[in-house]
Formats: structure tokens, C-alpha cells, sequence
């Protein structure tokens, strides 16, 4: 999972949080210039308020909050209403209540993601070929009974090639493919309906059906601010990489950065566990000997 999305992709299906936080970086600009460019609009806003915004961790409801998201459509160069509109058809999570498809009863990812952890195997060909996901989320509302799955592919695992199988807790729902967004939505169904703050840990299974380019690395996107996120890759003893390394990315348009180097442990696996994230993709990249 290599590609992350756009910020036209973000504006169309969001979450907010994360539109916000890309359109900001693609302008070029910090929160205090912003908040500059809002003050000679007579606009006055605090750090705190757009820090909170940007990462997820508040949400702009009230009336004067709107006023200020449409300055900020024209301060970041935005189409009208994109912000606005992704807010009126987002949860309070920032997720869609509905999938571009339109297809219906997505009043999705009403979860705090408080645990996530994959565990990526590789093949002897150097594929990535199956994905053992285990998640542990908190409720923030009550009637939630999902979660969505969200993949982004890349040439080396084609989204039509993708699959899940639920293993522990939950079964799948509806299956979205978006082959022009690189994207792919897995709806897994509770056999429970949580209330605010009940727990629920489930796992499944992500089949990749490869073809013949090899795989250099592997993304988990974060949500909002997730406590722990857990990364483990399991390689072929038949094909063992170099330059192993953990990466993380704030946004679409910024280069990944290398955060930490991995050394293969004695099964030939490598893992990073990651508290309090504050960035939006965190991952694990490698490179193949010739």
C-alpha cells in the first residue's frame, strides 16, 4: 500500500482532518501565516483551534467555525465549498456518511482507533501477498456496528487484486473499488452494536494478488491520532532485503522521511511499534539486492 491519496481525492471523500491538514501543506504555509492571512480577512482565530482542526482532534461546528473554513477555502486557493461541503457530508469522526458511490448507510469510523497492528508476509519473489490485520477501537457514539477498511494500491498490488477475509469479530459487508483513485473500501460488519465508549477488537486477513513487480514497502494511514500502531514484515528466507527502515509521511505531496534504521531478527522479520501518532502515514521500506 504505496500510494496515498490526493488532496482532490481528500476533498471528495475525506476525511476532513486530513484535507485540511493537505491543502495547508500545499500551500506553502504555516499555522501562524494562516491565521495572518485570516486576520487581514477580520478573522481571528487561535493556533490551538487550527492545530486541533488540522488533527482531527476538534471539529469546526458552530456557526462562527464555518465562517471560518470558508476563509480558509479562499485563503488555501480551495474551490468553493469543498471544505464546507465535506463537513456537511462527513461524521464527526470527518469519515464519509456515504462513500462517493453513493451507496448508502455509511455513517462510517464513528471509532477511535486506539491500537492497530499488521503483520505483512512476503513471498519468495519478493510479493507482498497477505496482510493479518488486528485492530482495537473505542466507540465514540453509540449505534456504531463497523469499521471501513481503506487501501490505497500501487503497481505492484493492483486493487482489483485485493480481498478480505474477516478471522475474529466481524464479517464483511459491502466492497467498494475506486480503480481511478487507486483505492479500495472494505465494510466489516460487528455482531455487536457498541454504545459510546465500549471496546471492540476484531481481525482480518488482506489477500494481495501480485504481479510481477516487487514490493518495497508498506504504509498504515492513520486516523485522527491513533495511540499505538504496530508494523511487523515477514520476509522469505529466499529473499532477504537491505536497507530496511522505518518512514514516516505528513502528506500526500511530502516526501517520505527515514525515522529510524531495522535490522532483520533471527526469523527474518522485521517490526516498529509507534505511540501517539502525530503523522499520517507511518511505515516500514526496504530496498532488494541486484
Amino acid at each position: 500500500m504505496t500510494a496515498t491519496p490526493s488532496l482532490d481525492t481528500l476533498l471528495a471523500t475525506g476525511p476532513f482532518h486530513l484535507a485540511l491538514r493537505t491543502a495547508i501543506r500545499q500551500r506553502g504555509l504555516t499555522l501562524e501565516r494562516l491565521r495572518s492571512h485570516l486576520a487581514r480577512r477580520d478573522i481571528t482565530i487561535g493556533l490551538s483551534t487550527l492545530s486541533y482542526w488540522q488533527q482531527g482532534t476538534a471539529r469546526p461546528n458552530s456557526r462562527r467555525a464555518l465562517q471560518v473554513i470558508a476563509a480558509l477555502e479562499e485563503v488555501l486557493g480551495l474551490p468553493h465549498r469543498t471544505l464546507l461541503d465535506l463537513l456537511e457530508h462527513t461524521g464527526p469522526t470527518g469519515w464519509p456518511k456515504e462513500f462517493p458511490t453513493g451507496l448508502p448507510g455509511f455513517n462510517a469510523n464513528d471509532l477511535e482507533v486506539v491500537a492497530r497492528q499488521d503483520k505483512v508476509f512476503l513471498d519468495a519473489k519478493r510479493h507482498s501477498v497477505l496482510t493479518r490485520s488486528r485492530i482495537i477501537t473505542r466507540a465514540r457514539f453509540d449505534s456504531v456496528d463497523r469499521f471501513f477498511v481503506h487501501y490505497y494500491g500501487d503497481n505492484s498490488i493492483p486493487i482489483e487484486r485485493f480481498t478480505v477475509t474477516p478471522r475474529q469479530h466481524c464479517r464483511l459487508g459491502r466492497v467498494v473499488r475506486r480503480p481511478g483513485d487507486m483505492a479500495v473500501v472494505f465494510e466489516l460488519l460487528f455482531d455487536h452494536v457498541l454504545s459510546t465508549g465500549d471496546t471492540w477488537i476484531f481481525e482480518f486477513d488482506a489477500q494481495h494478488s501480485p504481479n510481477s513487480q516487487p514490493c518495497h514497502e508498506y504504509w498504515q494511514g492513520v486516523r485522527g491520532s491513533a495511540e499505538h500502531s504496530l508494523i511487523e514484515v515477514q520476509f522469505h528466507p529466499y529473499a532477504l532485503p537491505t536497507d530496511i527502515h522505518v518512514a514516516c509521511q505528513d502528506g500526500p505531496d511530502d516526501e517520505p522521511r527515514r525515522a529510524a534504521d531495522l535490522t532483520l531478527n533471527g526469523d527474518n522479520s522485521v517490526h516498529h511499534l509507534e505511540t501517539a501518532l502525530k503523522v499520517s502515514w507511518i511505515g516500514i521500506r526496504w530496498s532488494w539486492p541486484d
